[in-house]
């Protein structure tokens, strides 16, 4: 009688992926995660206080904060992506020069095919080249710091051969520049796109069992491949993602420069990153939050134009972009890391 009981209990902990805490079959968000979104959220109201000090008339204004979203917007849908992939204990490193190869892919194709000839250009890339790192990574065994360095190198070569070193323009194709430039009742398209990805990205990770199964990778990838988790499957999907992501954050900055430049896109990557682990997701993998990510990257927007409004040298935007991101990893438990 005990051996059978025994038996039952076993089975029972194995239906739930390891490392996904789950209420009602739901995605259980960790107890520390929340503590740091609360964090985030007082940062980002000091902020907005310190700037309407400092810069009273510039600053705490309407235009101000859809300016702020709509630079953020790009880096925004990066970071989503970026989410996924962290979530599973790894990194992205090309999400940055897959901007300028998919920017340039769709660039090569409007002539002929007009705005969906460039959407579609710049979409398939990204997700194309997410598809190369995937494979390496899922089914090559590539650690992905390394693929995704090679891959760095190979988009931002395809981006300069591709497009003969010079930026394509858009200047006349209006369809493109919409997206970076229309407005939908009254707020920038970019803003819009930015928020359905988000609240997409949320959904998907937060209440759909391929959520559950992408944190659990990341928590204990053999406890997880034991529970029946599609583990190499979920792997690359999470790199196809932020390719896509990529392809699509290259549409909205193309169509916001009016061009596509074989060299957007650079440090992109890092902005990415670091508006992931300070939102609250784990380099460790095993623990991800699209709330966090959120606002990660509006910290990062409202620091970023503060210091533009207060005239600081460029050079010390990135020493503070760097000191906040390493700020992000030492304030994550050591045991995580």
């Amino acid at each position: 009688m005990t051996t059978s009981t025994t038996s039952t209990k076993d089975t029972a902990d194995t239906s739930t992926p390891p490392g996904v805490g789950t209420a009602g079959g739901r995605f259980q968000m960790p107890s520390g995660t929340r503590l740091q979104e609360y964090a985030l959220l007082g940062v980002i109201v000091l902020l907005l206080v310190i700037g309407a000090i400092l810069k009273p008339d510039t600053f705490p204004t309407a235009d101000n904060f859809r300016a702020i979203l709509t630079q953020a917007s790009v880096v925004g849908v990066l970071a989503i992506g970026m989410t996924f992939v962290i979530a599973t204990a790894g990194i992205d490193l090309s999400v940055g020069s897959v901007v300028a190869a998919a920017g340039v892919a769709g660039g090569l194709m409007v002539d002929d095919a007009g705005t969906w000839g460039f959407i579609l250009g710049a979409l398939g890339f990204g997700l194309l080249l997410g598809t190369v790192n995937a494979t390496a990574i899922a089914y090559g065994k590539v650690v992905p710091f390394v693929a995704t360095l090679a891959m760095l190198a190979i988009a931002r070569g395809l981006a300069l051969q591709m497009s003969d070193k010079s930026p394509i323009s858009l200047l006349g194709q209006d369809g493109v520049r919409w997206f970076g430039t229309g407005e939908i009742l009254g707020q920038p398209v970019s803003i819009w796109i930015f928020a359905a990805v988000v609240a997409l990205g949320w959904v998907v990770l937060n209440r759909t069992r391929y959520g559950r199964h992408v944190v659990a990778v990341g928590g204990n990838r053999e406890a997880a491949r034991i529970a029946g988790v599609p583990v190499r499957r979920t792997v690359l999907s999470v790199y196809v993602l932020a390719g896509g992501c990529a392809g699509l954050a290259a549409i909205l900055l193309s169509g916001r420069l009016a061009s596509a430049s074989p060299v957007s896109g650079e440090l992109l990557e890092l902005d990415a990153i670091g508006a992931t682990v300070i939102g609250g997701t784990s380099l460790a993998g095993g623990r991800a939050t699209i709330v966090g990510t959120l606002m990660g990257v509006v910290v990062f927007g409202l620091i970023f134009n503060l210091l533009t409004q207060l005239n600081l040298a460029t050079e010390w935007q990135q020493i503070v972009k760097g000191v906040i991101i390493l700020s992000a990893v030492l304030i994550q438990r050591p045991e995580r890391i």
